[in-house]
C-alpha cells in the first residue's frame, strides 16, 4: 500500500485511544460531530510544538507525543476542565514508520489514560511540527480563569518548577543520576485531577509552560494585582540540589519553561482544603506567597540579589 495521507491516517490514527459515546461522528469525514452534554460549558485550547524549538530535532515519536499531549492537556487542567475530545495535526518531512508507530502508540496510551478520544486531525508534508487542539467540560461558571485573584489570596505552585529546564540541559549526557529531572522534561504530567479539584477552591490559575515568573506575571496582569513571593518557599528537590547550586536551581524554578505545573491563587480560608487536595491527589502543592495591591512581582528572601533573572521566561518570538 502506498504511503499516502489517508493510508497513514488509517494505519496509525483511525482507531486509537479512548472511545466515547459522545462522538456522533469521528475521524474520516470533513468534520467530527460531537454530542455536548446539557448543563456544561466547552473549554477549548490549541498548542503547536515545532521540532528544534519545543522538542529536540530527531526526538523519538513517543517523547514528542507525551510533550505535545501534556502541553495541550495542561491548559485544560489550569481551567479545571475535564478532558472531552482532541484533534491533532501532524506535519512531517517524510514517512517514518518506526517514528509513527511509537508516536501513535504513546498517543493512544495517553488518550486512554486521560479518557479523551481523538476525533480528527490532519497530516501533511513539511518541517516537523505538531498541533493538538483539546476540548474539555466544566459546569457553567466553574472554569478557573486567570483574572480572579484578589488581594490577600495565597499563591501556590504544584510540583518542582524548573526540573524540566534542568532535564533539557541533561539531554544527551551519559550521567544517569538525574532520572527525575530527565523525566520532568521528557514525560511531564498534566495536573488534570488537581485542576478538577480546584474548581471551587482556586480564585485564579495558570499552567507553568513559559516559566513560573512569566506565567505568574500573566495571571497577575489579568487580575490587575501584584504578588510577593518568598523564594525560600519555592520547592526545590534534593535531586535538583545535587545537580546544581541553590541559586541556579531557584533561577531555573523561576524562569525555565515546560514544567506544566499549575500556579494558582486561593483565599486564605481555603488553606486546609488545598492541603487536603494535595493529599488526595498525591501532588505536591506549596504556598509560595500572597497577592498584594501593588502590581508586579516582588521577590523576598535571602539570596534574591544573586539570582540570574535576566531571562524572565520563555519568549515565543
Amino acid at each position: 500500500m502506498a504511503d499516502d495521507e489517508f493510508s497513514i491516517i488509517d494505519k496509525y490514527f483511525a482507531r486509537i485511544g479512548w472511545q466515547s459515546d459522545s462522538i456522533v461522528l469521528g475521524p474520516g469525514d470533513d468534520c467530527a460531530v460531537l454530542s455536548v452534554p446539557a448543563g456544561f460549558e466547552l473549554c477549548l485550547s490549541t498548542d503547536t510544538l515545532v521540532s528544534g524549538i519545543h522538542f529536540p530535532a530527531g526526538a523519538d515519536g513517543d517523547v514528542v507525543a507525551r510533550r505535545a499531549f501534556t502541553a495541550a492537556l495542561s491548559d485544560l487542567a489550569a481551567m479545571g476542565a475535564t478532558p472531552y475530545t482532541f484533534t491533532g495535526a501532524l506535519t512531517m518531512p517524510r514517512v517514518d514508520h518506526t517514528w509513527l508507530s511509537a508516536f501513535s502508540e504513546e498517543l493512544s496510551r495517553l488518550s486512554i489514560e486521560f479518557e479523551i478520544p481523538l476525533v480528527g486531525g490532519d497530516l501533511t508534508r513539511g518541517s516537523m511540527s505538531l498541533t493538538i487542539t483539546v476540548m474539555g467540560l466544566t459546569r457553567p461558571g466553574q472554569a478557573i480563569r486567570r483574572s480572579g485573584a484578589s488581594v490577600g489570596d495565597d499563591v501556590y505552585v504544584t510540583g518542582y518548577p524548573g526540573e524540566a529546564g534542568a532535564g533539557l540541559m541533561l539531554l544527551g549526557r551519559a550521567d544517569k543520576r538525574f532520572g527525575s529531572l530527565l523525566k520532568a522534561y521528557q514525560s511531564p504530567q498534566p495536573r488534570i485531577g488537581l485542576g478538577e479539584g480546584l474548581r471551587t477552591l482556586a480564585s485564579a490559575a495558570i499552567d507553568v509552560s513559559d516559566g513560573l515568573f512569566a506565567d505568574l506575571a500573566h495571571m497577575l496582569e489579568s487580575s490587575a494585582v501584584g504578588a510577593e513571593i518568598d523564594i525560600g518557599k519555592i520547592p526545590i528537590s534534593s535531586e535538583m540540589l545535587e545537580f546544581t547550586t541553590r541559586d541556579k536551581a531557584l533561577s531555573l524554578a523561576l524562569t525555565a519553561g515546560d514544567d506544566y505545573e499549575l500556579c494558582f491563587c486561593a483565599c486564605t480560608s481555603n488553606q486546609g482544603k488545598v492541603e487536603n487536595l494535595a493529599q488526595s491527589t498525591g501532588v505536591i502543592i506549596t504556598r509560595i506567597g500572597c497577592i498584594v495591591k501593588k502590581k508586579g512581582i516582588r521577590l523576598l528572601g535571602d539570596g534574591v540579589d544573586t539570582l540570574d533573572l535576566v531571562k524572565k521566561g520563555y519568549q515565543h518570538f
